[in-house]
């Protein structure tokens, strides 16, 4: 399905951010579709919410790595992966760039109701100012036009 990046320049260090997107229990506070998440352990989440009008309940990984400043997370059935990046820009300001790969559709899901690109790309958009508001101090979920 496709291969999907954005980029922001935050004002926080890339510990703050790092800190933040890495505790499973705050996706919900900046993932557009996601509205739980629970710790399985040893580097395994469950997430529940709903995209393209589509509830889920998935198991899958997230691997912090605090020493990289960059979170890898994916779906078990590997329909879905992502990667998040943070950068040091200067003192006050990092970079943080989010990727995700589709490839094919989650169990359950109408193949013939794939989301369009740009909201796709706004569902990555939407979770960069979400983190942006939350580390910053400047509000909180930042919510598509339309679950993505």
């Amino acid at each position: 399905m496709g291969e999907f990046e954005s980029s922001l320049t935050i004002q926080a260090t890339p510990d703050a951010i790092f800190d933040f997107v890495a505790d499973i229990g705050n996706l919900p506070k900046y993932l557009p579709t996601t509205h739980n998440a629970q710790s399985q352990g040893n580097d395994r989440v469950r997430v529940q919410g709903e995209a393209n009008e589509h509830k889920y309940d998935a198991d899958g990984y997230l691997r912090p790595d605090a020493a990289k400043k960059r979170l890898e997370w994916g779906a078990d059935e590997g329909y879905y992966s992502g990667w998040l990046q943070i950068e040091n820009v200067s003192d006050t300001a990092s970079q943080v760039t989010v990727h995700i790969s589709l490839r094919g559709n989650p169990p359950g899901s109408d193949p013939n109701q794939k989301p369009p690109d740009g909201k796709i790309q706004e569902g990555l958009h939407t979770a960069l100012a979400s983190i942006q508001n939350q580390v910053e101090g400047q509000g909180g979920k930042v919510e598509p036009s339309a679950a993505t």
